[in-house]
C-alpha cells in the first residue's frame, strides 16, 4: 500500500482531521473559517481526493476575495437582501417608504436577480431589465425602482461584497414633464365644501402643508406644537424630520378638532393612504374635476407658493426635498400669472429720447 492510502486509512481509523477535512460516515467534510473568521463545516466528497481539491478551491476564493478586498465572492443578491442589506436599511425608512421598498425589492429585483451572484451582475443585465419594465410601466415607476436597485449595490460596494456598482453606468432614464395642475380657488372651496367629514381634514391640511398622504396618515399631536405655531413630520419619505410653520388658517383649524389626552393619539381620523386616494377619487369625479389626485395638493402648495414670490430653496425645504429639480417639476404658473410678469417689460423698459446730432462740418 502506498503511502498515500495508509495515510487515509490511519485518517479514516482515528476519524481526525487532515489538511481542513475531516470524515464522518464514509464522507468527507470541509472545515475552514471565511475572511470574517466565521467557521463552516461542509459535506464534500466521499473520497479523499477530491474533498481535497473542493478544499483548496474553496481557500483559493476566501484567499482571491481577501486580496481583492471582497467579503463574499459567491453571496447572491437574494442572500445578500435577506442577511445583509434589508435588515441594516429597514429602520432608516419610514413605514409607507419601507412598505413600498420592500414590494420593489420582493416583486422586482428579486424575480430578476435574486438567483444572480452579486459579483455576476452586469450593467447590460440591468439595461435589459430596464427596457423591459420600460415597456410595462411609467418612467417614473422604472426609475424608483432602478435606485433602489442602486442603492442596494451602492451599499454592498460600501460593505465590500463586490468591488465596483454595475450601474454605476447606467444611463439616466429620461421622465417626462411633470403633471400640471394647480387648483383654482373655486375648486378648493368645492372640495373643501362638499368633501365626506373624515376625508375633509385631509384635504384642509394638505392644501396648508404640501404633505404628502404617508405623512397625514401618521400624524400625532405630539408632532403639534400649537405654542410654536409648528406641525413636525418626524420621519418623511427621505427619512428626515421636517417642520413646517402653521398658516393661520391651519392653526386656526387645528384649534377645533377635538385634543386628546394621549399626545401619542392620531391627529386625523383613522384612514389609511389607500383610503385617501380613494375617497379623493370618488369625490373629483362626483364634483366632475378632471385629471385630479390627492398629490396634486402638494402640487398646488408649492406651485402658489412660487407665485407668491417665496425663494425655490424655502419651498424646496417646505416640501422636504433635497434636490432643487424635484422642486421645479412642482412649481406651475398659471398663464395669468406669467401674463402679469410680462407686463413688466412694458414697465420696467422706458423710453430714452433720442438725442440730437451734434452740427458741424465733417472733414
Amino acid at each position: 500500500m502506498n503511502e498515500s492510502l495508509v495515510s487515509k486509512e490511519i485518517c479514516r481509523r482515528r476519524g481526525s482531521k487532515r489538511d481542513g477535512l475531516f470524515q464522518r460516515n464514509d464522507w468527507w467534510w470541509l472545515d475552514y473559517y471565511d475572511a470574517e473568521g466565521k467557521r463552516h463545516r461542509q459535506k464534500a466528497a466521499p473520497d479523499y481526493d477530491t474533498a481535497k481539491k473542493m478544499y483548496r478551491e474553496k481557500m483559493t476564493r476566501i484567499a482571491k476575495g481577501d486580496f481583492l478586498g471582497i467579503r463574499e465572492e459567491g453571496i447572491t443578491v437574494k442572500r445578500f437582501v435577506k442577511d445583509k442589506y434589508w435588515p441594516t436599511i429597514k429602520g432608516s425608512l419610514s413605514f409607507f417608504e419601507a412598505r413600498r421598498s420592500r414590494a420593489i425589492l420582493d416583486q422586482h429585483i428579486l424575480t430578476q436577480f435574486g438567483d444572480f451572484k452579486l459579483a455576476k451582475i452586469r450593467t447590460e443585465d440591468i439595461d435589459r431589465w430596464q427596457a423591459e419594465r420600460m415597456d410595462k410601466v411609467s418612467p417614473s415607476t422604472v426609475q424608483k425602482e432602478t435606485m433602489r436597485l442602486k442603492h442596494l449595490l451602492n451599499c454592498a460596494v460600501r460593505w465590500r461584497y463586490i468591488k465596483e456598482s454595475p450601474a454605476k453606468g447606467l444611463q439616466t432614464i429620461k421622465m417626462p414633464p411633470g403633471r400640471v395642475r394647480y387648483l383654482t380657488p373655486e375648486e378648493r372651496a368645492l372640495l373643501l365644501e362638499k368633501a365626506r367629514p373624515d376625508l375633509r381634514p385631509y384635504i384642509e391640511i394638505a392644501l396648508q402643508t404640501g404633505a404628502r398622504r404617508g405623512e397625514l396618515c401618521s400624524l400625532r399631536w405630539c408632532n403639534v406644537d400649537m405654542r410654536t405655531h409648528t406641525l413636525s413630520f418626524p420621519k418623511t419619505k427621505n427619512g428626515e424630520r421636517r417642520d413646517i410653520p402653521m398658516t393661520e388658517t391651519l392653526f386656526m383649524f387645528l384649534q377645533h378638532l377635538p385634543r386628546p389626552l394621549d399626545s401619542q393619539a392620531f391627529v386625523l381620523p383613522a384612514l389609511s393612504a389607500n383610503a385617501v386616494t380613494i375617497g379623493f377619487g370618488r369625490l373629483v369625479k362626483d364634483l366632475n374635476l378632471p385629471d385630479l389626485k390627492f398629490h396634486d395638493l402638494r402640487h398646488d402648495v408649492a406651485s402658489t407658493l412660487t407665485m407668491a414670490g417665496v425663494p425655490q430653496r424655502t419651498v424646496m425645504q417646505i416640501l422636504g426635498h433635497k434636490d432643487p429639480r424635484m422642486t421645479l417639476r412642482y412649481q406651475h404658473l398659471t398663464p395669468a400669472h406669467l401674463r402679469e410678469a410680462m407686463c413688466t417689460l412694458d414697465s420696467q423698459r422706458e423710453e430714452v429720447p433720442a438725442q440730437p446730432q451734434a452740427s458741424g462740418q465733417t472733414g
